[in-house]
């Protein structure tokens, strides 16, 4: 008889634990509360378990301390941290250790919090599939490293080449998964938690910027800096109360502007804790500065404002425009940044931008959608919907213009990682 699944939830209030526990009265898990983090430590040292559950904000030990002590025991369980929607500090502090599956704001629906805990057990099986494939691969290429002895010198300078281009690979794909790409889903999913408006806009000033920074001829670096930095633009807003984010300007009060004037700096302060990340903070602090130096928070001008903040300013301002019906038509868009060209945008982005909202009208009325294997993505093809691997990894938003680069990544990705399902893509009619 196979064993029931483990789930250790630890809460300082009484109430909470029973009101966690009844809301797995059905299910078929072993239940084990804690009122403190150091009486949950001496079960997880001594006994196999798969999800944590665990409020930040206790006396003694707190949460994220918890956690961390809790790894060193357990390596392989999944972390859900409970913490106030209003508490951005506790929620700063869990990130800093990592490796963070969800937070689960108070307070919660039952239903969402079973939802949650199912998929965290789903994500687990994979996790142990994966190690138990990588350890059969490991065995694999024991044996076929000393198979290749027996080779002759033509043979293993071949194989030494495949063998050097996999660890290659595995150690991109390890750095990328650990370093980055974990991070930017830990930040995308709390924005996504507190405003998924917030979180969709950013994906999709992401996608725009990294089209516009391809036709530009940026460097791999400045476009994967304006990636990351566009998708996290807007984390610095997550303190404001949405009643003030969505004030027209004019009905601002001093204090209101004050706020949203500081934004940018919180974004930049918040992502000093991510060594090497001081890069992209600086292009988030400046993604609201003018051409003409009117802009916030420093007042920069023209080229002393970082290129690829300019680049991120003017694809917010038009996701807005178009998102929340403030234009007509194309013709209206185009004469919008013409009129701002010199003043708040920086004009050689301007003629860019004009050329893509000329091209994407046309490309709508021209076009199909289709599903696609990775082998058979070719540059020009849009995504209709986010490209994920099965490992949960977020590779590419919806909306996003591949370029050679880009499908370079998907492919490299989808040996280590398959990618979920067909690919849907968007081509142009006058292409097949």
């Amino acid at each position: 008889m196979a064993l029931k699944r483990t789930i250790v939830i630890v809460d300082d209030e009484p109430h909470i634990l029973s009101a966690l526990k009844r809301a797995f009265f059905d299910e078929d898990y072993r239940i084990e509360t804690f009122k403190s983090g150091e009486d949950a430590l001496e079960y997880v040292m001594e006994n196999d378990v798969q999800i944590i559950i665990t409020d930040q904000r206790m006396p003694g030990m707190s949460g994220s301390e918890f956690l961390k002590k809790a790894r060193g025991y357990n390596p392989t369980a999944i972390h859900i941290v409970l913490t106030a929607i209003t508490d951005i500090d506790a929620v700063v502090d869990t990130v800093n250790i990592g490796q963070i599956y969800r937070f689960i704001f108070k307070p919660w629906e039952d239903e969402d919090l079973r939802a949650i805990v199912k998929q965290a057990f789903e994500f687990y099986d994979l996790d142990r599939e994966n190690e138990r494939l990588l350890a059969e691969l490991l065995k694999k290429n024991a044996e076929l490293a000393e198979w290749n002895q027996t080779l002759n010198a033509k043979v293993k300078a071949r194989t030494s080449v495949i063998v050097q281009r996999n660890l290659e690979l595995g150690q991109i794909t390890k750095k990328l998964e650990n370093s980055l790409m974990n991070t930017i889903l830990v930040f995308n999913k709390l924005v996504e938690l507190v405003n998924p408006e917030m979180s969709t806009h950013s994906r999709r000033v992401a996608s725009i910027a990294t089209m516009l920074a391809d036709t530009l001829e940026f460097s791999d670096e400045q476009i994967q800096n304006i990636e990351i930095a566009a998708l996290l633009h807007d984390i610095g807003k997550l303190g404001i109360p949405k009643s003030i984010l969505a004030k027209p300007e004019e009905m601002m009060t001093e204090s209101d502007r004050d706020l949203i004037i500081y934004h940018p700096i919180q974004a930049q302060n918040t992502l000093l804790i991510i060594e090497h990340f001081s890069e992209i903070g600086r292009i988030i602090r400046h993604h609201h500065e003018h051409w003409d130096g009117s802009g916030y928070p420093d007042g920069l001008k023209k080229e002393e404002i970082p290129i690829e903040s300019r680049l991120i300013s003017i694809c917010n301002v038009y996701d807005h425009m178009v998102q929340e019906g403030r234009t007509r038509s194309e013709t209206f868009l185009r004469k919008y940044f013409y009129n701002n060209s010199g003043i708040r945008f920086d004009p050689a982005i301007v003629k860019v931008l004009i050329n893509f909202i000329s091209t994407a009208e046309t490309e709508k009325k021209l076009s199909r959608q289709v599903n696609v294997i990775p082998s058979e993505l070719e540059p020009g093809m849009v995504l209709t919907q986010d490209l994920n691997t099965e490992g949960g990894i977020f590779l590419l938003p919806r909306g996003q213009l591949l370029t050679k680069q880009n499908i370079t990544t998907i492919q490299e990705f989808h040996q280590v990682d398959p990618v979920v399902g067909s690919i849907q893509v968007v081509i142009s009619l006058g292409k097949q």
